[in-house]
C-alpha cells in the first residue's frame, strides 16, 4: 500500500514549477523515492540541504521532501523537525493529497506549532538623517529555530548596483548607504546561504527618499536681470518668469507623487488576518504619514508659486518693450518675490 503513495508524492513534486537554480541532488532523491529507496534517499536530501546557496523555492522542496521520506520511515520527531523549518519560512506551504497519516499528522503538529511560535517574518526599514538615507535594514521576528544568519543587500546607488551581505546581529541587519536616496531588495539566508525569504524582489525593489525635500536643492536661484537688454525688458522678463514658474509647478508635481508614494506605502503595507499592518511598524507609519503631509504641502505651495510666475510672464510677454528694469527673483517662505524698479 505504501508503493502508490509514494509514487504520488514525488510525482506531484516533480511537476512543481522549477523557477530556481536546480539542485541535483533533489532530482537524484526524486529518483530514490520513486524506486522506494527511502533511506537513501535521505542521505541525499541531507547532502541537499547543505549545499551552498540553494535557493528559496529548492530549499522548499528539499525540506518537504525530507518530512515525507522521514515520515515514510516513522521517524515523527525528524519528520516535524523537517515540517517545522518548511512552515517557518514558507507558511502557505501544503502537502501532496493522499498522504499516510504517519506523514499528514507531524506535518499538522507542525503546522500548529507554527502558528503559535512563527513564522519567521522580515520588516524592512531605513533610517533617515542630515538630508541622507543613511541606512536601510531588515529586522527579523520568531526566528525561534535561528535559521536566519545573514542578509544579502541588493543595493543601487547613484545608478551603481552594489552586493552587501550583513550578519544578523540582535535580530536585524543594517546596511550603511549615506545617500539621498536608494533602490533595494534583499535575501536573509541560513547559515548555508539558502535563501530563506526575500524582501521586495530585484523586479520590484524598495525605493527610499531623504526626507528633506528636494525643493531644497531644486530651490528657485536669485536671478538678476542680465543688463541692458535691446527693444524693451518686459517680454525677457516674461520668458523668465516662465520658465521660472514651470520650474516650480514642476518640481510640484515631483513632491505630489512623492507624497502620493508614501500615502500608498502605508496603504498597501501587508496586513494579518485581523487587518494589522505587518509590513512596516508603527514608527515608520508615522513618520511615512509626516513626509506625504510635508510633501503635499510644498507640492500645493509650489504649483500656486508656478501659477503665480506663469501669469505674471503672459502679462509682461502681452505689454511688449519698455525701459530697463533693475529686477531680482528671490526665494521667500510660501513662495518667490520679484523686487526692483520697472
Amino acid at each position: 500500500m505504501r508503493t502508490p503513495a509514494l509514487l504520488l508524492v514525488t510525482g506531484l513534486l516533480g511537476a512543481a514549477p522549477a523557477l530556481a537554480a536546480p539542485n541535483p541532488r533533489v532530482e537524484e532523491a526524486r529518483k530514490l523515492i520513486d524506486d522506494l529507496e527511502v533511506e537513501a534517499a535521505v542521505k541525499v536530501l541531507d547532502a541537499a540541504e547543505k549545499t551552498e546557496g540553494n535557493e528559496h523555492a529548492v530549499l522548499v522542496e528539499i525540506l518537504t521532501l525530507q518530512g515525507i521520506a522521514w515520515g515514510t520511515l516513522g521517524k515523527d520527531a525528524k519528520t516535524r523537525d523537517a515540517f517545522r523549518k518548511l512552515l517557518m519560512i514558507a507558511p502557505e506551504a501544503t502537502l501532496p493529497p493522499d498522504q499516510p497519516p504517519r506523514v499528514r499528522t507531524p506535518f499538522l503538529e507542525a503546522r500548529e506549532w507554527t502558528s503559535s511560535n512563527g513564522p519567521l517574518t522580515a520588516t524592512p526599514g531605513v533610517d533617515l538623517g542630515d538630508g541622507l538615507v543613511r541606512a536601510v535594514k531588515v529586522s527579523l521576528d520568531k526566528d525561534v529555530l535561528r535559521l536566519a544568519r545573514s542578509v544579502r543587500f541588493h543595493l543601487k546607488l547613484d545608478g551603481a548596483d552594489q552586493l552587501v551581505e550583513v550578519p544578523v546581529t540582535a535580530g536585524r541587519a543594517v546596511a550603511p548607504v549615506g545617500k539621498a536616496s536608494a533602490s533595494w531588495w534583499a535575501e536573509v539566508l541560513s547559515e548555508r546561504k539558502a535563501v530563506l525569504l526575500e524582501v521586495a524582489s530585484a523586479a520590484k525593489p524598495r525605493e527610499e527618499w531623504t526626507s528633506v525635500s528636494p525643493v531644497a536643492a531644486a530651490a528657485v536661484p536669485e536671478v538678476s536681470s542680465p543688463g541692458p537688454v535691446s527693444g524693451g525688458w518686459r517680454r525677457p522678463t516674461g520668458v523668465v518668469l516662465l520658465g521660472a514658474g514651470a520650474v516650480a509647478a514642476g518640481v510640484g508635481v515631483v513632491m505630489g507623487l512623492m507624497s502620493s508614494d508614501a500615502r500608498a506605502r502605508v496603504a498597501n503595507a501587508p496586513r494579518d488576518d485581523l487587518g494589522r499592518v505587518t509590513g512596516l511598524t508603527q514608527r515608520e507609519a508615522a513618520a511615512l504619514e509626516t513626509t506625504a503631509l510635508s510633501q503635499a504641502t510644498v507640492a500645493n505651495v509650489l504649483f500656486g508659486v508656478g501659477g503665480g510666475l506663469a501669469a505674471a510672464g503672459v502679462v509682461l510677454i502681452i505689454l511688449g518693450p519698455s525701459g530697463e528694469p533693475a529686477m531680482a527673483l528671490a526665494p521667500a517662505p510660501g513662495g518667490v518675490v520679484v523686487s526692483g524698479s520697472f
